[in-house]
């Protein structure tokens, strides 16, 4: 009610409808000074497209600018949108995804009407944890999440986080937590598990302070009122006190035959000569993540664009070939007779 209260004020001389006004304090988490610098914002934006006054795709836009976050030294922003017939996934892995967007969504209504024991040290802020394979998806799927609430997504500098000295990284990252609540986005630590690494035996001074550090870090991101979404290649690397402080931990498998069918679809396009059969072949043979196919496919849109014309059969085994040379892996023998 205060948020709503704080938006109708913010826009009171604009043609914002009451409708726009309950879904922006219901679905985003602003504090006051977001809220009237967000209505700044689209107001300057709807000025210069010479509109009346702003709307709700003008202060979501806003929002997605990143101005005014403070974000930029310690985060870089994913802006590109994720739409559903982007993301292909099994249908278990999407019921998991959609589980997680609706927790994301419900978080602030979550735990009325339960008991005091669920209450007592209940926070709004939500903790998933990604796990699978390079290139199955697990960044799109955070962006997804991020398209379908509205809401930022950031991925996070280890870099600019991580220091040798001791005090520095829990300090970068209380910089970090503080600034990302106030502006409401989603933090995105890919290969979480060089920041929340499991905790060693004290055999020598190094090892008290790098237990010291991961408490910390346990604790803070535990308190953080926002959305914080991991991703890793194995869970076994992780604390055991973290992954307890988790909400969701979703598996990303390597895609199946009928998946994999699907994700050449979707990348292919209509821009190629490829038969279904030629289309099955791949999905049959070519055990690839979805990641490595998009490579093959931007791979052969090169050759596709040099000779000026759609892309052939040849040219996606010339790209498939290619993946797997960089993975180490011996490529299948029944799609050589194409090169």
């Amino acid at each position: 009610p205060e948020r709503q209260q704080l938006w109708q004020q913010s826009l009171a001389e604009t043609e914002t409808s009451p409708e726009e006004i309950f879904q922006l304090a219901h679905q985003h988490r602003y504090s006051c000074d977001r809220i009237a610098q967000l209505s700044r914002l689209a107001e300057h934006y709807s000025s210069l497209q010479n509109q009346p006054g702003p709307t709700l795709s003008d202060i979501r836009a806003a929002a997605w600018s990143g101005e005014g976050t403070g974000l930029d030294a310690l985060a870089q922003p994913i802006s590109y949108p994720v739409t559903d017939e982007a993301l292909v996934l099994p249908k278990a892995l999407q019921q998991d995804l959609a589980t997680l967007l609706h927790r994301c969504r419900h978080r602030d209504t979550l735990t009325d009407g339960l008991g005091s024991s669920t209450t007592a040290r209940y926070t709004p802020g939500v903790k998933a944890l990604f796990v699978g394979n390079s290139g199955t998806g697990k960044t799109l799927a955070a962006s997804w999440i991020a398209t379908q609430l509205g809401t930022p997504l950031y991925r996070v500098d280890l870099a600019a986080i991580i220091s040798k000295y001791i005090g520095e990284t829990e300090k970068n990252l209380a910089e970090l937590l503080m600034r990302a609540e106030r502006s409401e986005v989603i933090l995105l630590f890919a290969e979480a598990d060089s920041l929340f690494a499991k905790r060693t035996d004290v055999q020598q001074a190094n090892d008290r302070f790098a237990n010291t550090q991961t408490n910390y870090l346990l604790q803070r991101i535990e308190s953080y009122d926002g959305i914080t979404l991991l991703t890793s290649n194995s869970r076994q690397r992780f604390d055991d006190a973290f992954t307890r402080r988790l909400d969701l931990i979703i598996e990303f498998s390597q895609p199946r035959a009928a998946e994999r069918r699907a994700l050449w679809q979707s990348h292919l396009g209509t821009h190629h000569t490829l038969s279904p059969q030629q289309i099955n072949q791949l999905a049959t043979t070519a055990d690839l993540c979805g990641g490595h196919i998009r490579n093959a496919v931007l791979s052969a849109a090169v050759f596709a664009r040099v000779h000026q014309r759609p892309i052939h059969f040849n040219d996606i085994v010339q790209g498939v070939y290619a993946e797997y040379r960089k993975l180490g892996h011996q490529a299948p023998a029944s799609l050589q007779a194409n090169l």
